[in-house]
């Protein structure tokens, strides 16, 4: 079928020249990632401005690419301070790490999908009024015309336009002619 899904922060741009197109389908709504000692743990859920006063955890934190873009925003917008420090041990490092902690936490994708031993007791909090969103589209060749990709292209759209709210919050780029 030969579609892939990713962040970009001007399709127009980025894909001139390159016979793809895009269309953004996928809003992945935020939830907090804290363990049971972080004073947010018990949240039904929070605003990103109560995250100002938590710093996020966000070590190994990539630069110059869509998600730094979108963390950078994210933070200057609502006064969220994002320690990046500390190199990337993958996920299952960082669990444990948040689950003994009072004070570290994580953003998170909903969608994303992470375990962890029970006994962790991590909390995934709803980030609400308004929630941040990461923008995906999904790209494919423009002259592609297996009739699954047609399919899939019209249930992506179809599945997007049905989860529109107005609580959410997109990075300037992925707001206007996106």
């Amino acid at each position: 079928m030969d579609a892939t899904f990713r962040g970009l922060t001007d399709p127009r741009r980025q894909l001139s020249g390159t016979g793809l197109s895009s269309a953004l389908v996928i809003e992945d709504r935020h939830e907090l990632l804290v363990g049971p000692k972080h004073p947010l743990a018990d949240a039904p859920s929070v605003t990103p401005r109560q995250l100002a006063d938590h710093p996020i955890w966000m070590p190994g934190l990539p630069s110059g690419d869509e998600v730094a873009a979108y963390y950078a925003e994210v933070g200057a917008t609502f006064g969220i301070t994002l320690d990046v420090l500390g190199p990337a041990f993958g996920a299952e490092v960082l669990m444990t790490e948040i689950a003994d902690s009072a004070t570290l936490a994580n953003l998170v994708g909903e969608g994303s999908r992470y375990l962890w031993p029970a006994h962790y007791d991590l909390r995934r909090i709803p980030i609400v009024d308004p929630t941040p969103v990461f923008p995906l589209w999904v790209i494919w060749r423009t002259n592609n015309r297996q009739p699954d990709l047609a399919e899939l292209l019209a249930f992506l759209k179809a599945d997007f336009a049905g989860r529109q709210s107005s609580d959410r919050w997109r990075p300037s780029w992925a707001r206007h002619g996106h």
